[in-house]
C-alpha cells in the first residue's frame, strides 16, 4: 500500500466530478430559486440585519494565501449563530402551509409575524433535539410566531445554552445521553403528542423540514454572493450533520460560474462525514463525538445532504481539540489591522482547519492553495457564554 501524498487527517472525495452540473438531485436538497427574494423578505423581521463579511488581509499574508474572508454569523438576528435562519424560517414555513391549507391562500411572512392567523396557527407545538444553537433557533421561531415549543437537550449541553433556550420561552427536557439519544426521545414524544419536529437532520420519510432549514441557511450564502463579487476560490466549512455545509457548497455550486474548492471540516471524534466519504455512503463517526465543538458533535450525517456533500465536496478533513482554542484566540485577537471576530468552539472550526492545512506543506499543495487563493470561512457561532480560556 502506497503512502498518500497528504496527511491521514485529509481525504479527497473519490466520487468528485468538477464538471458535473447542479442537477435535479442537488436541487432537491438546495433549491436556489427564490432565495434572493427570501433574503429580502426577511427584512420584515425587525431583528434581521445582513451579517458582515470581513476581510482578514494580515491573516491571509501569514498563511500564504491571497485573501481570507469570514462571514460573521455571530451577529445574526442578535442571536449569535447561523442556526437562527434555519429555525425561524422552517417554523414560518410550517405555519404558512397550515394557513394555506385552511384558507387556500398564501400568507405573507409579515402577516405571520403580526400573528394574523392565530385561529389556524395557535395550536401548533414545535419541538426538536439540539446541542444548543438549533434549539435556540426553533425556540426563537416559535416565540416569534406565538407558539409553544419543547426542546430536547443532550447531557453535554451547557447551562448557558439551556438558559438561552428557556429565555426564548421554550420548555426544556434534558436527556441522559448524547445528541442521537436526544433525537430519538424527541421523535418518540413528538409522535405521542402530535408535535411538529423542526430538525436539521433527516431520516427515512423525513426530509422536507430539514430541506426547509437548509433553505434558510442559503440566505447567508446569497448574502456572501452579493458581498464578494470576485467570489471565493476555496471554502472551509464545518460540518455536524451537514446542513450548513450542504447550503454553502450547494448554493455556491448552483449560482457561481465556477464553484469553489470545498473542504469539509469536522472534529476527529465526530468524523461522520470523513468516514462516510471513505465508505462511499452514510457511515458512523469513528469516535464518540466527545468534543468541545458541541454544534459539530454528531455521529451520523443527515442522509438528505449526500447528493451535495457526498458527491461534490472536494475534500474532507478532521481537526483536533487542541486546535480550537488557538483558532478562537486568532479570531478574537487578530493580526495587525484585521477586525476582531467573536467565535465559539464550533464557529472557529473552519479557521482551525485552514491553519492546520497551511502548516502542512503537502496538504497546502494538495488543496491548490497559493497567493491567488481567495478563502471563505464561516464563523457559525459567537462565544455564547463559553469563556475564551484554557
Amino acid at each position: 500500500m502506497t503512502t498518500p501524498p497528504f496527511p491521514a487527517w485529509l481525504a479527497k472525495n473519490p466520487r468528485l466530478d468538477r464538471d458535473a452540473a447542479f442537477g435535479r438531485e442537488q436541487q432537491f436538497v438546495i433549491n436556489p430559486n427564490g432565495v434572493p427574494e427570501l433574503a429580502l423578505e426577511l427584512g420584515e423581521c425587525p431583528a434581521h440585519r445582513v451579517t458582515p463579511l470581513y476581510r482578514l488581509p494580515a491573516l491571509a499574508e501569514r498563511l500564504g494565501v491571497g485573501e481570507v474572508r469570514v462571514k460573521d454569523e455571530s451577529q445574526r438576528f442578535g442571536f449569535g449563530a447561523f442556526k437562527a435562519l434555519g429555525g425561524v424560517l422552517a417554523v414560518g414555513n410550517v405555519l404558512s402551509s397550515a394557513v394555506g391549507d385552511a384558507t387556500h391562500s398564501s400568507p405573507s411572512f409579515a402577516s405571520l409575524l403580526k400573528r394574523e392567523h392565530l385561529d389556524v396557527t395557535a395550536n401548533h407545538v414545535f419541538t426538536t433535539a439540539s446541542s444548543g444553537n438549533h434549539g435556540r433557533s426553533v425556540a426563537a421561531g416559535a416565540k416569534l410566531f406565538g407558539n409553544r415549543c419543547v426542546i430536547f437537550l443532550p447531557k453535554f449541553t451547557s447551562a448557558d445554552k439551556e438558559a438561552a433556550i428557556r429565555a426564548r420561552g421554550a420548555e426544556v427536557i434534558r436527556i441522559d445521553g448524547d445528541y442521537d439519544t436526544a433525537v430519538a426521545e424527541c421523535r418518540k414524544q413528538a409522535a405521542a403528542n402530535g408535535w411538529t419536529i423542526i430538525s436539521d437532520t433527516s431520516w427515512e420519510g423525513y426530509d422536507a423540514i430539514p430541506r426547509s432549514v437548509m433553505r434558510g441557511y442559503s440566505v447567508l450564502v446569497e448574502e456572501i454572493v452579493q458581498q464578494w463579487p470576485d467570489a471565493p476560490t476555496h471554502v472551509f466549512v464545518q460540518a455536524g450533520v451537514g446542513g450548513l455545509a450542504a447550503a454553502v457548497i450547494g448554493y455556491l455550486w448552483a449560482v457561481l460560474p465556477q464553484r469553489p474548492v470545498s473542504i469539509v471540516v469536522e472534529p476527529a471524534s465526530a468524523d461522520c462525514w470523513f468516514q462516510s466519504n471513505r465508505a462511499g455512503k452514510p457511515a458512523l463517526a469513528s469516535g464518540n463525538a466527545d468534543t468541545v465543538m458541541g454544534g459539530l458533535a454528531c455521529r451520523e450525517i443527515s442522509p438528505v445532504t449526500w447528493p451535495i456533500i457526498g458527491e461534490a465536496a472536494d475534500w474532507f478533513m478532521t481537526i483536533e481539540e487542541d486546535g480550537v482554542l488557538p483558532a478562537r484566540r486568532l479570531f478574537a485577537h487578530p493580526l495587525d489591522g484585521d477586525p476582531a471576530v467573536t467565535s465559539g468552539p464550533s464557529g472557529c472550526a473552519g479557521l482551525a482547519g485552514l491553519t492546520r492545512v497551511c502548516t502542512e506543506a503537502t496538504a497546502f499543495e494538495a488543496l491548490g492553495l497559493d497567493r491567488n487563493a481567495r478563502v471563505l470561512l464561516i464563523n457559525s457561532e459567537g462565544d455564547l457564554g463559553e469563556p475564551l480560556s484554557d
